[in-house]
């Protein structure tokens, strides 16, 4: 088969790794470990405080330790819990660097994909959590570098985080490279902003946003399909 890339570039939570399941299962346990309330109201809760945080970091309004000081400063306060939001982020942040729960078919996708490609994971996510997460759910050796937010000092979708991961992969191209994700914004409008083919995963199928993607996938296992 003539192949189309060279470069593969991966999104990260929501892609590869089941972020949902790790979020939950993180938020349960310290939760607990406070004696606090939880149930699947308060997660919604807590997530919609977090997503509106995270539109406004991708759109340059706030830095990212706004982030982290006040998602749960802001949830405490609704819930009317008297606690340290910051603090209780740290707790939190530690419990989801232990929870690396894949997406179905990245292990054996990545795997055979990694034969005939080079692969890169890009990801806004916090650099000791994604390490950590990416090393123990075994997906690591199948990239060659791991691009992150926290560490380049700008995220996706701005373009300056794609011309970092660029100058960094020796003889990248960008007509020879497709970038895979599940975020409308931050893979797919970013990439095509950068000029590169995109492949939206798109499991529970949500509207096409605009401009649509170059490909789009239901399950991780199509890429085999698409590039093998």
């Amino acid at each position: 088969m003539d192949r189309k890339y060279d470069v593969l570039l991966f999104d990260a939570d929501g892609t590869l790794l089941d972020f949902d399941r790790s979020e939950h299962t993180a938020m349960e346990k310290v939760f607990a470990r406070h004696g606090y309330p939880y149930s699947e109201e308060i997660l919604q809760r807590y997530r919609a405080i977090n997503s509106k945080l995270w539109r406004d970091y991708e759109q340059d309004k706030i830095l990212k330790p706004v982030i982290h000081m006040t998602r749960f400063q802001e949830l405490f306060r609704e819930l009317g819990i008297d606690g340290d939001g910051a603090a209780f982020n740290r707790e939190y942040l530690d419990a989801l660097s232990a929870e690396h729960f894949t997406i179905d078919g990245a292990e054996e996708v990545c795997l055979a994909l990694s034969r005939e490609y080079r692969m890169a994971v890009v990801t806004n996510g916090v650099s000791h959590v994604q390490r950590r997460r990416l090393r123990e759910s075994g997906l690591e050796p199948c990239f060659e570098a791991l691009f992150i937010s926290e560490e380049m000092g700008v995220q996706k979708p701005r373009r300056a985080f794609f011309e970092l991961t660029a100058a960094a992969i020796e003889g990248f191209s960008r007509e020879r490279t497709l970038i895979i994700g599940d975020s409308p914004t931050s893979d797919i409008a970013g990439g095509q902003g950068f000029g590169l083919d995109t492949c939206w995963f798109n499991p529970s199928g949500r509207p096409v946003p605009s401009p649509a993607p170059k490909w789009e996938i239901r399950s991780l296992r199509e890429l085999t399909n698409l590039l093998l």
